[in-house]
C-alpha cells in the first residue's frame, strides 16, 4: 500500500523558501537537493504506529521541500530485515530513506545477524520521535490493574501479541515475565494493526504495543492500558502509571523512530532533512497533534540520532545477553 502526498500550497512553499529549508529542484542537483520523488520505507504493514508517523511526516514535510513528493512504501516482515536490506542497497542519492525504529534498527540486528549492519550501512538523518510501549487488555477484561494481570499470569499462561518476533515489544514481554514470574506466551504479528484486531476478537489475551498504535482504541473505550514504559508517564496518557511506578523498574526505557539513508547519503541532505524535522517540531499545532497520537516529537540532528542508536543498542545488548537462547526468535 502506497500513498502519495502532493505539495499544493504556494504559501507553504514560499514560507519554506524564506526559511531556507526548501527550494525548487528543477533540474535535480544530485547531492545538494532531493529528487522529485523520495521513498520513505516503513518496516511494518499499513495501519500501525510507525506507518502512521511516516504518513504524518510525509504530509507535513512536503510543503517544506517544494518540488519533492514523499511516497510511503511499506515493506513489513522479519522485524525490519526486509526494509533494512532494501534501503541499504539503494543508491545514496536522497531518493530513499528508512523509518527505522528502536525495534527494527537496534534490537533486530542483535538477534538476527545478517548481511546488513545498522551502523555501518546507514547514514542517520534525524531522530523524529519517541513513544512509550504499553501492556494492554480488552476493556472488558477482568484485570483492572497491572498487579491483577501479573497475578493471573502466574497461575495460568497469558498470551500477548506484538508487532513481530524479536521486536522491542517482544522484549518488553520477556523482561516483564522475568522480573515478575508471570507466564507470558508470545504471539507475533507483522504489524500493530493485526495484533489489535486479534485482541479485539479475543484471539489473544493482551498486547504489548506502542501507545501511538493503541491510542484510538483506548479513547474509544475498547482497550485498557495496564502500564506504560519509560521513567515518567506519557503526555498522551497521564493517568496511566508506568511499570516503574508499579514495581517493575526494568521497563523504564522507551522506543523511538528515526530516519536513515543508505551509507554515503550526502551530509547536506541529511542536515536538510534534520532541519525539516526541527522546523516541524517548532510548529505547535503539529506537536500537539503528534502528542495526541502518542508521540513525543524530537527532530534531532544526525549526530544525536547516531548517539541514541548507540545508547539503545547498549541497553538491548545487556538484555539480550541474559535472555534464554531462542526466546527472541519466536
Amino acid at each position: 500500500m502506497k500513498r502519495r502526498f502532493f505539495n499544493m500550497s504556494a504559501l507553504a512553499a514560499a514560507t519554506a523558501a524564506a526559511a531556507g529549508l526548501g527550494r525548487p529542484t528543477a533540474p535535480w542537483a544530485q547531492g545538494t537537493s532531493f529528487p522529485p520523488i523520495v521513498s520513505l520505507v516503513v518496516p511494518f504493514a499499513p495501519g500501525g504506529g510507525a506507518d502512521q508517523l511516516a504518513r504524518e511526516f510525509a504530509n507535513a514535510a512536503a510543503p517544506l521541500l517544494p518540488g519533492t513528493t514523499f511516497v510511503v512504501d511499506n515493506k513489513p516482515g522479519a522485524n525490519g530485515v526486509i526494509a533494512n536490506r532494501h534501503v541499504a542497497r539503494q543508491k545514496p542519492d536522497g531518493a530513499t530513506f528508512l523509518l527505522g525504529t528502536s525495534s527494527t534498527h537496534a534490537l533486530g540486528p542483535l538477534i538476527h545477524r545478517g548481511d546488513v549492519d545498522p551502523v555501518a550501512d546507514f547514514a542517520p538523518a534525524t531522530l523524529l520521535a519517541e513513544t512509550a510501549t504499553a501492556w494492554a487488555v480488552l476493556a472488558t477484561s477482568p484485570w483492572k490493574t497491572l498487579q491483577e494481570a501479573i497475578a493471573a499470569a502466574r497461575q495460568k499462561p497469558v498470551t500477548y501479541g506484538t508487532f513481530g518476533a524479536g521486536s522491542s515489544a517482544h522484549l518488553y514481554g520477556l523482561v516483564l515475565a522475568g522480573a515478575t514470574g508471570a507466564k507470558l506466551e508470545h504471539v507475533p504479528y507483522k504489524g500493530s494493526a493485526q495484533a489489535i484486531t486479534d485482541l479485539l476478537a479475543g484471539h489473544v489475551d493482551s498486547v504489548f504495543l506502542t501507545t501511538s498504535a493503541l491510542d484510538a482504541m483506548t479513547k474509544q473505550g475498547r482497550i485498557r492500558l495496564l502500564a506504560v514504559s519509560g521513567d515518567k508517564r506519557t503526555q498522551l496518557l497521564p493517568d496511566v502509571p508506568t511499570f516503574k511506578e508499579q514495581g517493575v523498574p526494568q521497563l523504564e526505557f522507551n522506543g523511538w523512530f528515526g530516519l536513515f539513508g543508505p551509507k554515503g547519503t550526502p551530509a547536506p541532505l541529511l542536515d536538510r532533512l534534520a532541519g525539516v524535522a526541527k522546523t516541524l517540531g517548532e510548529d505547535q499545532p503539529f506537536r500537539t497533534r503528534l502528542v495526541s497520537q502518542g508521540y513525543d516529537w524530537v527532530g534531532s540532528t544526525p549526530d544525536a540520532l547516531a548517539r541514541e542508536l548507540a545508547r539503545t543498542m547498549e541497553i538491548y545488548t545487556r538484555i539480550v545477553a541474559t535472555t534464554p537462547a531462542g526466546e527472541l526468535s519466536r
